[in-house]
């Protein structure tokens, strides 16, 4: 890796780097939004660097032959951040025999993560098949079948498991929960008769917190952070104690974003150094809180080096991303996109907004309407005034046919006083519809949690909140043309 600061000052050029989520923002569903393709080839021609940060728990190999199919781009492992992806720092955990939790798509990824002694739980049924005794059926046939020699071999060689590694959701959520619930139990060996709770309990690293995720459904789906809150729930139910993580990462957690500022780094050209992250995505309670704590914490941390002296290449705050060199900056923007988990349509915020527009709106036209009004006697005064002077007969005031005999008598209908009526109509039918949309607010308000609190925490405010990412691209150019970054 290069070291930036023995690099002369002319030769660091500043640029910006951009973090992209896949889920809701690039893909909806495993398919491209038709302006995905133009915002990163736009970002790509550029040359401003990006890396995909996903909670995904796929091989990198495998999201680089999707992601370059998909967008036509010659991406590498580089462009990929992976929940998981900092567990190649982990290197105490990658000789221990560990018990991996997911799915088959994710079992190429344990090896690239750098366990090299890993059980996966259907690895685990097979020596311990009673354990899994929730299926019906499979209970019925377990009954049936006799204990062999070879199972007999593979219970009395089975070595003890040290850590727990959940990757994410596996597919049977009953069968998965009780076989970690007793590994957990029995501290990592089934055979061992339960005598009391284990403390503390084996080291888990868990990735992925996400409860739910933009599919292609209506509503988000379940994610691996659902699994984990029923873990959590069981093991307090059952052992009265809180369930402990050795390790958590992915978004939002400040391991992710330090890995990937590593990583976006070495995409940049030689001598260029990032000094300015943008941070897009669609979920508040993971992408744009993620990248607000991992701003303030790039800020706490560029205050202590400048009181004490530290070298700009010191190592990560992290014990566990020590051999990384970390050349960070405090500039951080979130960008949150609304093709996503993200939905105005379910935030409160944006309903209040939007009555409130309307009223302003109406009043406005109100406004307006009563300045035309007044405009135009002024102006119909000053012609009659013109006339008068001008030596008139004051009766042709009034001798056209379309006028009254008389001054009180009311002016026949002109396109001007046509408009001032459609528009008090019109006003008059937004006054009812808003008067509905009134209603059913305060119904939805007059129940409990009937909206989704998206921004109750102030970390999950964006700094800017765009459609989608092709507006997110735009911004980030516009930025580069006129700060140059």
């Amino acid at each position: 890796m290069q070291n930036y600061d023995t690099l002369p000052m002319e030769y660091k050029v500043p640029t910006a780097g951009v973090f992209i989520d896949i889920d809701g923002v690039v893909l909806y569903g495993g398919k491209p939004f038709e302006w995905s393709k133009d915002a990163i080839h736009t970002l790509w021609t550029n040359e401003i660097p990006f890396v995909f940060v996903t909670n995904g728990t796929y091989s990198s190999a495998n999201l680089v032959n999707t992601l370059t199919e998909i967008l036509e781009l010659p991406f590498t492992n580089d462009h990929i951040v992976v929940a998981p992806s900092p567990c190649t720092a982990l290197i105490e955990y990658h000789d221990r025999h560990v018990l991996v939790c997911c799915q088959d798509d994710s079992i190429d990824l344990i090896p690239e993560l750098g366990f090299k002694n890993y059980i996966t739980i259907p690895q685990l049924v097979e020596v311990f098949p009673e354990l899994d005794f929730v299926d019906h059926n499979k209970r019925k046939l377990l009954m049936k079948t006799p204990m062999t020699e070879e199972r007999q071999r593979a219970i009395a060689e089975f070595k003890p498991i040290e850590a727990i590694v959940l990757l994410g959701e596996p597919i049977n959520w009953e069968c998965a929960l009780q076989i970690l619930m007793d590994v957990l139990m029995t501290n990592g060996d089934p055979r061992s008769k339960f005598k009391y709770v284990p403390s503390p309990h084996l080291p888990i690293i868990a990735c992925n917190r996400d409860v739910t995720f933009k599919g292609a459904a209506a509503l988000p789906r379940f994610g691996h952070g659902a699994f984990l809150e029923c873990l959590e729930a069981i093991y307090a139910k059952i052992t009265r104690n809180e369930l402990v993580y050795e390790c958590m990462m992915g978004k939002p957690f400040l391991i992710t974003y330090e890995y990937a500022t590593n990583q976006i780094q070495r995409l940049a050209k030689p001598g260029q150094k990032i000094t300015k992250l943008y941070i897009i995505g669609d979920n508040p309670e993971v992408d744009i809180r993620g990248a607000n704590q991992y701003k303030e914490s790039l800020v706490k941390f560029e205050r202590l080096r400048e009181h004490s002296g530290m070298h700009s290449n010191r190592s990560s705050r992290r014990n566990s991303l020590d051999e990384l060199e970390l050349h960070v900056t405090s500039d951080v923007e979130s960008i949150l996109v609304c093709t996503g988990v993200y939905n105005p349509q379910n935030d409160l915020m944006f309903h209040l907004r939007s009555l409130f527009d309307a009223d302003a709106n109406i009043e406005a036209s109100q406004d307006a309407t009563i300045v035309e009004d007044s405009t135009k006697d002024l102006n119909n005064n000053e012609s009659q005034m013109n006339d008068l002077n001008s030596g008139g007969d004051e009766t042709s005031l009034y001798s056209d046919s379309s006028k009254s005999s008389t001054p009180d008598k009311p002016r026949a209908m002109t396109l001007a006083s046509v408009r001032r009526n459609d528009s008090c109509i019109s006003l008059s039918a937004n006054g009812a519809t808003d008067e509905l949309d009134k209603k059913e607010l305060h119904k939805a308000l007059s129940r409990k949690n009937s909206f989704i609190s998206y921004f109750d925490n102030k970390y999950n405010i964006p700094d800017l909140t765009v459609d989608n990412l092709m507006d997110a691209v735009n911004h980030i150019i516009r930025n580069k043309i006129l700060q140059g970054i």
